[in-house]
This record gives structure tokens, sequence and C-alpha cells, in this order.
């Protein structure tokens, strides 16, 4: 067996398995990601009304003033 001293060598030399690794469940993953999204755009929303009344409150203000 030819060792080349090298990271690489000793890491392809300790012969893994070609049997792929068990997959984890998709669904968990997809259903995470979803919770995910559909907070950011409950977050994003909420950002969007505020920042609108207070755009409002100001340029009435002004107009008004």
């Amino acid at each position: 067996m030819e060792n080349s001293g090298s990271l690489t060598g000793h890491i392809l030399a300790q012969g893994w398995s070609d049997t792929p690794a068990e997959r984890s469940s998709t669904r968990r993953v997809v259903i995470v990601l979803a919770a995910a999204l559909g907070l950011l755009v409950t977050i994003s929303v909420l950002v969007v009304l505020l920042a609108n009344d207070a755009l409002d409150g100001l340029v009435g203000n002004v107009l008004n003033g």
C-alpha cells in the first residue's frame, strides 16, 4: 500500500463505503422552511403597514400644519 504522507491520501485510504447515508426526513425540512417563510412574510407585512401609517402621519402633519 502506497502512502504519500498527505492528509488527503490518508483520508482516501480509509476506504469509505459507497452506500448512501441515511436520508433525513425531507418532510420535516419542508415544514420548517414553510413556517419560516410564513413568519417572514407576516413580519414584512406588519412592517410595511406600520411604516405606511407612520409616513401618512408625518405627511399629513406637514401638509395640514
